[in-house]
């Protein structure tokens, strides 16, 4: 199961990166069609704001599975190691918790969504807000759910968590 959960994450660093050279790529073609041309390219704002969601999100479970979050160590670092293994396996569960009752609460976002407007992105399917908000947001949290998974698994069988990259 391991090997999955490093595959997925090797996949999700690579594609978080594809999406920053993509980010960095389309804003440069925007500048330099702008400035140096004057003739600005349309869509390259567009295709910035969609690739960011999509990195934000997967971006986040990546960075839980690292163990790169901000985080306050000041309880933790003042009790004996086995009261800080039981506060790790609670603070995986709470965030399993907590995204697990956020992905029930999706639907309830679809009011909120009508409202929602991404600029001049035309209208279609791969444009629509669950291709933009709805599914990043899915995928990352639930990639996230299994990262706390794996790292409650690692912490009671007593080991390290691997997230090799």
């Amino acid at each position: 199961m391991t090997m999955i959960l490093n595959g997925l994450h090797r996949t999700m660093l690579w594609l978080c990166a594809a999406l920053a050279i993509t980010i960095i790529a389309a804003l440069s073609v925007q500048i330099t069609s702008r400035y140096v041309f004057n003739a600005p390219v349309h869509m390259t704002d567009n295709i910035a704001e969609i690739s960011l969601i999509w990195m934000t999100f997967l971006g986040a479970a990546v960075v839980y599975r690292e163990g790169g979050h901000v985080g306050l160590d000041l309880m933790a670092s003042r009790v004996s190691p086995p009261v800080q293994k039981i506060l790790r396996i609670v603070l995986h569960a709470m965030v399993i918790a907590v995204l697990a009752y956020v992905l029930t609460q999706v639907r309830q976002l679809q009011p909120l969504m009508s409202r929602l407007e991404f600029g001049t992105i035309p209208k279609g399917p791969l444009t629509s807000k669950f291709m933009l908000v709805l599914l990043p947001f899915g995928l990352g949290a639930g990639t996230t759910i299994l990262f706390a998974l794996e790292a409650i698994w690692t912490e009671l069988r007593g080991g390290k968590a691997e997230a090799s990259a």
